[in-house]
C-alpha cells in the first residue's frame, strides 16, 4: 500500500469513540429535557454526580444530572422527549460514553459499563440501535489503531503486499459492517454516523508512483469524494460531534484560502442540504459567523455572499428583525469596498489649493488612506504607512491621502510635524465626493491598496498587514520585470 494513502487516511475518519479527556459544557437552564428515562449502571463507581451532556454543531450543553448512588445505578429522566442527536454521560468532568437519540419514541433503556473500561464494556438494553453503535465503535478503534500499526511499518520501510491485503480487508470489514447496520436501522441517526465514520479511500493502483503526484492525487480525491458518506440532509446530525468537525476539516485541508474557493465551496455544501432547510440555516450560520470572526484579508467576501445569497434571498428565514437589520446595513456598508471590486474615483482638494483625481494616478499600486490628525490611533499609524510608501514608492507604489477632517491648519501641521510630503496629501472639506459612504469610512484610520486599473487589492489595512501585503506586491511585480 502506498504509504500516502496512510497519512489521508486522517482526513477521512472524522469521530473518535470516547475518551476520559475532560471537556467544557454550557448549562441548559429552564424545562428543556422530558419524555425520557435512561438508566446508568456503572459497576465499580458510586457517589457521584452523572451529567446527560447533548451535542450541537462543536458544543456541549449539560441537560440533566443523576446521582449514582453506592451500587452503581443512576436514572435520567423527563416528561418531554430529547432532542434526537447524539448524547453522551459525563462524571468528573470527562466524557465516558456516547449514545444515540434516532427519534422521539425510543428513549426508555439502560446503559451498563464498568469503570474505567467504558467502551470496552459498554452494553445497553432495550436499545438494539446503540447496541450495534457500541459494536461499530469499538470496532473502529481497533481498526484505527490496527492502521496506526501498519502506517508505522510502511513508514519504516517494511512495505509489502500483506500490508497491502490486510488494509483492503479491513475496509471490506468496515463496509460490511455498514451495510449491515443499513440494513437493520434504515433511516435511523445511527446510518448516517456510521457512515460518516467509515473512511473512504481510493483504489491504490490509481495512486501514482511519486511522492509528489501521490499527495497531488489524494487531496483532489478526497476533495471531490469528501462528501460521499456525509449526509447533509439529515439535521439530526447537527446534534453530534460529527458534522461541524468534518466541515472545518474540509475547509482547512480540501480548500483553498482565498474568498473565491471559499464560496464556492459553501455554495456545494449548502446546496447538498436538499429541501433541509433546518440544515441549511444551522449551516449558513456557522459559515457567517466563522467568517465574520475572521481577521484574514479577504473573507469579508465571504461574508458579504452569505448576507446576499443566503439571508437577504429568504433562502434562510430569519426571524429576527435586529439582526436581519444590522446584516443588511453591515452589506451595504462593505459590498463596494471589497477586494477584487473597482475602487471610485475620488476628485479632491490638495493641500496647496490644486486639484487631484485617483484615477489620474499611473501606478502599478497605490496605498489609498483617510485618516483624522486628532485620532491617536492615526497619529501612530499614518507614519508607519508613510515609512512604506517611502520604501516602495521607487518600485512604483503611489499614495493617496485623505484629510477627513474641517481644520486645515490642523492637517498642515500634522503634514508638516510627520514630513508627510512625497504622497499626495488632499481633503474634501465640502464632503462633495461622499467618500465615506463609498470607502467605507466609518472609523479611521482606514486603508486601501489598489492595483493600476483601481482594483482593490486591499483593505482594512495596519502597517504591519501593508508591510506584508506590499512586500509580496512588489516581489511579483519585480518577478513579472
Amino acid at each position: 500500500m502506498n504509504k500516502i494513502l496512510v497519512i489521508f487516511v486522517s482526513f477521512t475518519i472524522v469521530f473518535a469513540c470516547s475518551s476520559s479527556k475532560n471537556f467544557s459544557f454550557s448549562k441548559i437552564s429552564g424545562d428543556n429535557a422530558h419524555g425520557y428515562t435512561i438508566g446508568l449502571s456503572i459497576k465499580g463507581e458510586k457517589n457521584k454526580d452523572a451529567l446527560l451532556v447533548m451535542h450541537y454543531g462543536a458544543n456541549k450543553y449539560s441537560i440533566d444530572t443523576a446521582k449514582i448512588d453506592k451500587q452503581g445505578n443512576a436514572v435520567f429522566t423527563g416528561d418531554r422527549p430529547l432532542i434526537p442527536g447524539m448524547y453522551l454521560i459525563a462524571i468528573d468532568g470527562g466524557q465516558i460514553l456516547d449514545f444515540l437519540i434516532s427519534d422521539t419514541v425510543n428513549q426508555k433503556f439502560t446503559i451498563k459499563t464498568t469503570k474505567n473500561k467504558y467502551p470496552e464494556n459498554l452494553s445497553f438494553k432495550n436499545s438494539p440501535e446503540n447496541e450495534a453503535f457500541a459494536d461499530y465503535s469499538r470496532f473502529l478503534l481497533n481498526r484505527q489503531k490496527r492502521e496506526s500499526e501498519l502506517g508505522n511499518k510502511i513508514s519504516g520501510a517494511q512495505p509489502s503486499e500483506s500490508i497491502d491485503e490486510e488494509i483492503k480487508s479491513l475496509k471490506i470489514q468496515t463496509d460490511e459492517k455498514v451495510a449491515e447496520i443499513k440494513a437493520k436501522f434504515p433511516g435511523s441517526l445511527l446510518e448516517s454516523v456510521a457512515t460518516a465514520m467509515n473512511p473512504i479511500y481510493p483504489d491504490n493502483k490509481d495512486i501514482p508512483k511519486s511522492q509528489d503526484s501521490a499527495i497531488r492525487y489524494m487531496r483532489e480525491f478526497y476533495k471531490n469524494h469528501y462528501w460521499d458518506r456525509i449526509t447533509l440532509q439529515d439535521k439530526r446530525m447537527q446534534n453530534t460531534p460529527i458534522l461541524i468537525p468534518a466541515v472545518d476539516n474540509y475547509f482547512k485541508n480540501m480548500v483553498s484560502q482565498t474568498p473565491d474557493s471559499i464560496i464556492s465551496a459553501i455554495d456545494l455544501i449548502l446546496s447538498k442540504t436538499g429541501n433541509d432547510t433546518a440544515m441549511m440555516k444551522f449551516l449558513t450560520a456557522h459559515f457567517f459567523n466563522n467568517y465574520m470572526a475572521s481577521k484574514i484579508m479577504g473573507m469579508e467576501n465571504v461574508v458579504i455572499h452569505i448576507i446576499d445569497n443566503y439571508y437577504l434571498t429568504g433562502k434562510v428565514y430569519v426571524k429576527d428583525e435586529t439582526f436581519l437589520q444590522k446584516i443588511t446595513e453591515h452589506a451595504a456598508k462593505n459590498r463596494e469596498t471589497l477586494i477584487g471590486k473597482k475602487a471610485k474615483d475620488l476628485k479632491m482638494e490638495t493641500i496647496n489649493g490644486g486639484a487631484e483625481s485617483l484615477y489620474d494616478i499611473d501606478a502599478p499600486y497605490i496605498i489609498v488612506c483617510f485618516y483624522e490628525s486628532s485620532c491617536d490611533h492615526c497619529r501612530q499609524e499614518i507614519p508607519k504607512i508613510y515609512e512604506l510608501f517611502q520604501k516602495f514608492k521607487d518600485k512604483g507604489l503611489a499614495g493617496f491621502c485623505v484629510y477627513t477632517q474641517r481644520d486645515k491648519n490642523e492637517w498642515v501641521k500634522f503634514v508638516k510635524e510627520h514630513n508627510l510630503t512625497d504622497w499626495i496629501n488632499v481633503w474634501d472639506p465640502r464632503n462633495e465626493n461622499d467618500y465615506r459612504v463609498l470607502y467605507s469610512v466609518y472609523s479611521v484610520p482606514q486603508v486601501y491598496v489598489l492595483d493600476r486599473n483601481k482594483k482593490i487589492v486591499g483593505r482594512g489595512l495596519e502597517n504591519i498587514s501593508l508591510a506584508q501585503l506590499l512586500n509580496h506586491l512588489m516581489k511579483r511585480l519585480e518577478a513579472k520585470q
